[in-house]
């Protein structure tokens, strides 16, 4: 007994055009795909007039807190997302030890979870406990696995440390992990030298996963890090590149974007898989804290914000703010979530507009923002190409992601990034508009990331697969979310499968079937 849903018009993930057909689910596994005439199926689902597609994969995502306190994962499911991969930008929630908790509790205490794991086995054995609706894998990331071993202060780190880092990766590929992530802009990761990446990569090569990385820069010197991640894969033999949210930051580099993509194709050809992901947003959006000037730069949010109770710093960044951030760069941060009652209901505005409606400066608004929440406030950067970034998700190495948390549709554990709900309906129609058929649209969001990252059972519709699936009209397949109304869900999404259970339909959660996925 199963369920039968029939008279699809199906997109079985693999690139090819539609074929309609029906698909047979027994247990958690499409079981056939074809037309079915007989069958004892218990629920028999009529889909005529329906796309039906393999669940999308959110490959950037950062979830790993959030969908512990939101396990309904409405923002993602509503678009059709079924398996988040977590752990990016080198920020995962292990390995951890008595120097990284303190801090990752308050990173995250915006979600009342206690962080009481240690291994990634702690975490999963919480993940399940708490029956996500969607499935999670996730990556181990660099910045809590250097803070685990040397906390979160610029240090060089000795042979010993390196060798406990080696210890704690290898541990956590081995019990499923499925790669290593850096954020080379954030602290503590852009303290690390090539010594100690090598080492990292070395083992990451060993286990035969992805490396995947937030690069050092994504401006200015936006082909020396695509070099150095290059140079670091080919050296220890690490087959797998990933480039985390691929872009162009700041007007000035616009122009850099065709020698980057020379670059990844001659390192293609030397048999490196390099593969990226793009939101399909020309807003970024970070903790507020990343357009601090030097010596605040090195500060992570934690520490920041304690330095800041200093009457004395506080001024001294402040005046530093005013002689670095220009009134252009104001107009393009817009806040999209922090603590502080005085600004919180200014979420969706320019710090510009922010200030003007406080009868403030800029740089104050951010500064006393970052005074009484460094580690929770969150703002979207523009700067941006719309032309390249249409460029970017076009390419055939390049799927879609959300670089967002699972969110609930009310703001009880913050708001979003409008990409944190408009992701995948956004990438779609972008890509419908340019000319590039659904078939392929929808490999990128679904075999091209399972490929990518050794998902081997999902992303495709054939028999033996997961049945992770999305029912759509992909006539009505659109997003809603603004940064004013940043959780308004994704238009079209009729039904959602997650192993082989209806868990979203007709904009309800009806079930929460997720997995802790290992390879």
């Amino acid at each position: 007994m199963g369920t039968l849903i029939k008279n699809a018009e199906v997109f079985d993930g693999s690139g090819a055009e539609s074929f309609e057909s029906d698909i047979l689910i027994e247990n958690d596994t499409i079981a056939e795909v074809g037309k079915i005439r007989y069958c004892a199926a218990h629920e028999v689902i009529d889909a005529s007039g329906l796309a039906v597609a393999p669940g999308f994969i959110d490959c950037h995502s950062h979830s790993d807190i959030s969908i512990l306190a939101a396990p309904e994962a409405f923002g993602k499911i509503s678009q059709g997302v079924t398996t988040e991969i977590t752990g990016n930008c080198g920020l995962s929630v292990f390995p951890v030890t008595e120097l990284n908790r303190e801090h990752l509790d308050e990173l995250y205490k915006n979600y009342n979870e206690k962080i009481l794991w240690e291994s990634m086995d702690g975490y999963a054995a919480k993940l399940m406990r708490r029956r996500p609706a969607v499935n999670i894998a996730a990556l181990c990331g660099h910045n809590t696995l250097r803070a685990a071993v040397c906390g979160y202060e610029r240090k060089n780190i000795n042979g010993h440390e390196i060798s406990e880092m080696r210890r704690l990766l290898r541990e956590s590929l081995a019990k499923g992990a499925f790669g290593f992530s850096t954020g080379l802009l954030y602290s503590p990761g852009k303290f690390s030298g090539e010594k100690e990446l090598l080492a990292m990569l070395s083992e990451t090569a060993s286990s035969g996963k992805i490396y995947a990385t937030h690069l050092r820069s994504e401006g200015k010197a936006l082909f020396e890090a695509v070099s150095e991640a290059v140079s670091l894969c080919l050296e220890t033999g690490v087959w797998k590149l990933h480039l985390s949210h691929l872009k162009t930051a700041g007007k000035d580099n616009w122009n850099k974007l065709d020698e980057v993509l020379e670059l990844i194709k001659s390192s293609q050809s030397h048999k490196l898989g390099v593969s990226a992901d793009r939101y399909p947003y020309i807003e970024s959006m970070t903790q507020l804290c990343v357009i601090l000037p030097p010596p605040f730069d090195a500060m992570d949010s934690v520490a920041l914000q304690k330095e800041l109770a200093d009457k004395a710093v506080f001024k001294n960044m402040l005046t530093l703010i005013d002689k670095t951030v220009t009134d252009e760069q104001w107009e393009n941060v817009i806040l999209v979530d922090c603590a502080p009652t005085r600004f919180k209901k200014y979420s969706g505005k320019t710090l510009r507009e922010i200030a003007d409606n406080e009868f403030l400066k800029p740089s104050q608004v951010c500064s006393e923002i970052l005074r009484e929440d460094a580690p929770g406030a969150l703002a979207a950067f523009r700067g941006m190409s719309p032309q390249n970034m249409k460029k970017i998700i076009a390419l055939p190495f390049v799927c879609c992601a959300s670089d967002e948390n699972s969110r609930p549709r009310d703001f009880s554990i913050g708001r979003s990034h409008p990409r944190a709900f408009g992701s995948f309906p956004k990438f779609f129609k972008i890509l419908d508009r340019e000319g590039i058929s659904h078939g392929e649209i929808i490999r990128k969001m679904t075999s091209l990331p399972a490929s990518i990252f050794g998902i081997g059972d999902r992303g495709m519709i054939k028999k033996g697969c997961k049945a992770d699936l999305v029912l759509l009209d992909l006539a009505k397949y659109k997003d809603s979310a603004s940064f004013s109304f940043p959780h308004s869900p994704a238009e079209g999404v009729r039904s959602v499968f997650v192993n082989g259970i209806l868990s979203f339909h007709e904009n309800c959660v009806c079930s929460r079937a997720g997995q802790m996925l290992k390879v």
